[in-house]
């Protein structure tokens, strides 16, 4: 019984997850040139490059966009009680206080804010030819095209169906990558 209700759930995220990432891949493709649908298309200049040479730089030494406890983990994860494989998760979700404010990892654009199903509001920012994505977010404070530095809040995290969490993903061109390891041990 509890089965198919959680498989029901588990079918509603998995389309909301690929929701989140076919519009990651639209608005990418839009930043590196590659199509519409961004305020900002333009190609990739020396001085994104110089941004994203920084942004390595600083791998494993980047701040947390909040403080709080990881609920839910990069990649693919079986169930805790049923044998399901969970969706892939493309990044990471922090646990945190109510009004917990969201804050940009490093020096950036923002490309775009959005608001997606079962994600409410997101911010992505463009650091060269990485970017990061800050969701579940109410009050956003920038909008598309605002220069933001390590630090700058971008907006409250929501409480959503009873939990306060942040959802951050990090990726370089069209590939996710595991934020941890480029965050502050």
């Amino acid at each position: 019984k509890n089965r198919r209700t959680y498989q029901n759930q588990l079918n509603a995220k998995k389309k909301e997850v690929q929701a989140l990432n076919r519009e990651i891949e639209r608005i990418i493709s839009a930043a590196m040139g590659g199509g519409s649908g961004s305020k900002s298309t333009t190609k990739k200049t020396a001085v994104d490059q110089k941004l994203a040479a920084q942004f390595v730089k600083n791998k494993g030494k980047l701040p947390w966009p909040v403080e709080g406890v990881i609920v839910g983990r990069f990649g693919s994860h079986k169930h805790p009680v049923y044998n399901i494989v969970m969706p892939q998760n493309n990044g990471f979700d922090l646990a945190v206080e109510k009004g917990e404010k969201a804050k940009v990892v490093f020096d950036g654009i923002v490309r775009q804010v959005m608001v997606l199903p079962g994600y409410n509001q997101c911010v992505m920012v463009d650091h060269g030819d990485y970017y990061t994505l800050y969701c579940k977010l109410r009050n956003v404070t920038v909008k598309a095209d605002d220069k933001v530095e390590t630090g700058d809040v971008l907006g409250t995290v929501d409480t959503i169906n009873g939990q306060t969490q942040l959802h951050f993903e990090l990726w370089q061109g069209k590939k996710p990558h595991n934020p941890e390891t480029w965050l502050k041990k």
